[in-house]
């Protein structure tokens, strides 16, 4: 264990990260096997949903009993209307203190926005357009709650790199490939179960070899790729319905090594198996991939 432990971290201290701002340093620590890890983070006021990539967060004021000076029969109404504005606020202000706790690639968002102050402006920005999760709650001793979200495709807009991705491609080669294999035979995407392996979610994750080479990263596909879709999906079993959504019905089944922060790493077999998928039918550079945790 002590020998694996040492690879990881070399490996991860190896590994080079394109993005928009400069490398920070970010402490690690291999996890043990066994330990449970999910991909829906929950906080006192919201959570953060890897899977569905969305960060909802909830605000809550008190309704307070104005005294009307002109008699207005409309004075509970502009009651509700203060606290209701009130609520909103305070969703804001817990969403992007939330939003700071997002893993992006190993690195928080918090950490990413303390090294570069356009990151929280941009974020402020990304708040400001958040909209309504569910309806708005009447709660007891006269309060008001409001649940506010954003996606993390707005997030992933703002802290993605526009270089160091694979360009789009009209025709891909894999289109030829594919067609000349039976519909019933073609894979239609790549799982990697590592329920075994404490795995932080995030929203730029790397599967790597145990020779330490990138198997699936920020150069297999394309920049709105990343953005739009996400490089993974999250589920903890194959019934869970996004896993079909995601990968279709007949994916490439491989079981997770190791891991180490967010990082999933898998046998030197297994990385052919998985190249030979992209080849032959485009499942990596369509971000059709998902990760199984606990």
């Amino acid at each position: 264990m002590i020998e694996l432990m040492l690879f990881f971290s070399m490996i991860k201290r190896a590994k080079s990260r394109i993005i928009l701002f400069p490398l920070i340093a970010f402490s690690t620590m291999f996890a043990q096997n066994h330990t449970s890890h999910s991909f829906i983070v929950n906080t006192d006021e919201g959570f953060i949903d890897y899977s569905n990539r969305i960060i909802v967060c909830r605000g809550t004021a008190e309704i307070e009993e104005r005294t009307p000076i002109d008699n207005s029969l409309n004075i509970v109404e502009k009651n509700i209307k203060i606290a209701k504005a009130e609520a909103r606020t305070k969703a804001r202000t817990n969403l992007i203190e939330l939003m700071k706790q997002v893993n992006f690639d190993g690195r928080l968002v918090g950490e990413l926005m303390a090294n570069e102050p356009l990151i929280e402006s941009r974020l402020e920005g990304l708040i400001g357009s958040a909209y309504q999760q569910g309806e708005i709650e009447y709660l007891e001793g006269k309060k008001v709650a409001i649940a506010l979200a954003v996606r993390m495709s707005g997030l992933s807009e703002i802290l993605t790199d526009i270089d160091g991705y694979k360009t789009e491609s009209m025709n891909p080669a894999y289109l030829m490939t594919s067609a000349a294999v039976p519909k019933s035979q073609r894979i239609s995407g790549i799982v990697i179960d590592a329920r075994e392996h404490a795995v932080d979610p995030s929203m730029s994750p790397e599967v790597i070899d145990m020779q330490g080479n990138l198997v699936y990263g920020t150069t297999s596909y394309s920049r709105s790729k990343a953005v739009n879709r996400g490089p993974v999906g999250y589920a903890y079993s194959m019934n869970d319905r996004n896993v079909s959504q995601r990968v279709g019905g007949n994916p490439l089944f491989i079981e997770a090594v190791g891991s180490l922060d967010d990082d999933v790493y898998i046998t030197s077999m297994d990385a052919e198996k998985v190249r030979n998928a992209e080849k032959s039918f485009g499942v990596l550079s369509n971000c059709r991939v998902m990760l199984l945790l606990q």
